[in-house]
């Protein structure tokens, strides 16, 4: 570990350890030796805001120190009651009076806190050079960073704001394995300043600003992309902008694959153990397999009452992201999964997206174009409008002879649909070219009068099929 340090779950587990020790050696008996070391444990955990600094100035305890004791509390409940071989009942609860002198501190969370987002594990295998090296490395990248290395494969763990850096610069000592990043601070959300009741989580298709995720608490799954038997979190360890930089030189074409079962359970377990329920929102059924991995996890939550709502959006990218606010947005005013389950419905009939590609090339290489077409189309240099039919597959919509006539070709499509029905919000997306969106957004802005709701970069997954710079936009018309 780098820089371990006291007040943390390793001051408690060491108390802890130490009781067991001494105790073992006494001779006593295996229940007095774990009721006397969980006592230590308590103690020890009440200490740890004098012992850190920072738990002091937040009147907290570790929040790793405070799981460590909350795991012992139930080996003594069980020691003291037995076996529990159902859900755990009320009378199986330590009443307050026994364990309030270690629950004045809250747990070590907050804002105020959190100077690294993301807790991120990588596994490698292969690994030649010392965990004293790759701490080393990784140092610069955050916090609580811990190597272990064993025989056959090396175990990174570490607080980092940038999952990416920490995957490229781990995938440079051995081949990765398997990788996670949990983001604490929406953890920390839920806990203790949930919205609503009800929870709106998407796929890192939707193509949505961070800080739009973060003010509507909108929970997301990233998609896995594989390229060259390396595997990467979409948007979360590999970012766009390092995406289209291996794209430029890599000959290969990557793929992309739907969350596994487990990932998708595991957060569906997590989410219900502090929402009601659970509207999920995933790229468009006719793009992906991705909703029918989400619904069928959630038949088993749904047996006594339905309790996940998985909607077909019928949409991506920006078109998906628009769905995905309005309904957050919803879902914090107080709608219930039903009310919000219809409003989604309702409102994904209205949504359309445009999206301007520069060629069919990567089209082509991801299969969504034939090579005839493909090759028919950089002949005449045809440059494409691309959006979605009624269910949810890519067409071709409109084309143009050049970059420049394809913006103004769309920016017309944008400005008719103003006129025959209205835009009551838009927002545009792009393969990093965030100049020319700007540009189309100030065309689109001078047609209609409105403003975007936002400009954001495109997930790596969507870019993919798109390539470097293209620019979509998503809109949702007005009720008729």
């Amino acid at each position: 570990m780098e820089n371990p340090v006291e007040g943390t779950i390793l001051t408690v587990i060491n108390e802890w350890a130490e009781v067991v020790h001494s105790e073992s050696h006494k001779g006593s008996a295996f229940e007095k030796i774990l009721s006397r070391a969980f006592a230590a444990a308590k103690k020890a955990l009440l200490k740890t805001p004098e012992q850190l600094k920072v738990l002091k100035e937040n009147n907290v305890v570790d929040a790793g120190a405070r799981g460590f004791v909350d795991f012992l509390e139930g080996i003594e409940l069980m020691n003291k009651n037995g076996p529990v071989t159902s859900s755990i009942r009320k009378e199986f609860i330590v009443p307050p009076t026994e364990t309030e002198d270690y629950e004045k501190g809250d747990l070590h969370s907050g804002p105020a806190m959190l100077d690294f987002r993301y807790c991120t594990e990588v596994l490698l295998e292969n690994v030649t050079d010392s965990p004293g090296n790759i701490r080393n490395d990784l140092k610069a990248v955050g916090n609580s960073l811990i190597v272990s290395k064993g025989i056959h494969r090396t175990r990174i763990h570490i607080h980092s704001n940038s999952p990416a850096e920490v995957v490229r610069r781990a995938g440079e000592y051995g081949r990765i394995t398997q990788q996670k990043a949990d983001d604490m601070l929406r953890q920390e959300q839920v806990l203790s300043n949930r919205l609503g009741d009800v929870a709106v989580l998407t796929d890192s298709i939707a193509d949505i600003p961070q800080e739009i995720l973060d003010t509507y608490q909108i929970h997301v799954i990233n998609l896995q992309l594989i390229w060259d038997n390396q595997e990467f979190l979409d948007r979360l360890t590999i970012s766009p902008e390092a995406f289209y930089r291996e794209q430029a030189v890599r000959t290969s074409f990557p793929s992309s694959s739907t969350p596994t079962r487990a990932r998708v359970d595991a957060m569906y377990q997590y989410l219900l153990e502090h929402y009601s329920g659970i509207i999920v929102l995933p790229v468009a059924k006719a793009l992906s397999g991705t909703w029918q991995q989400m619904v069928l996890a959630s038949e088993s939550y749904n047996k006594d009452e339905q309790r996940i709502i998985t909607v077909d959006t019928r949409l991506n990218s920006a078109a998906q992201g628009l769905l995905v606010i309005e309904i957050a947005k919803a879902a914090a005013e107080g709608m219930n999964l039903e009310e919000l389950s219809a409003l989604a419905e309702n409102l994904k009939k209205r949504i359309k997206i445009f999206v301007s590609v520069q060629t069919f090339k990567y089209m082509v290489k991801g299969g969504r174009v034939s090579p005839l077409k493909g090759f028919i189309a950089s002949a005449l240099n045809i440059k494409p409008i691309v959006s979605l039919d009624a269910a949810g597959k890519g067409i071709a919509f409109e084309k143009s002879f050049s970059q420049k006539g394809l913006l103004k070709k769309m920016a017309g499509i944008i400005e008719d649909i103003e006129k025959r029905k209205g835009i009551q919000k838009y927002c545009v997306v792009h393969a990093l070219a965030e100049d020319k969106a700007k540009v189309f957004a100030s065309i689109v802005e001078n047609s209609t009068g409105k403003t975007p709701a936002y400009i954001s970069s495109i997930s790596p997954i969507v870019g993919m099929h798109s390539g470097k710079g293209a620019v979509a936009i998503g809109l949702i018309e007005k009720e008729g």
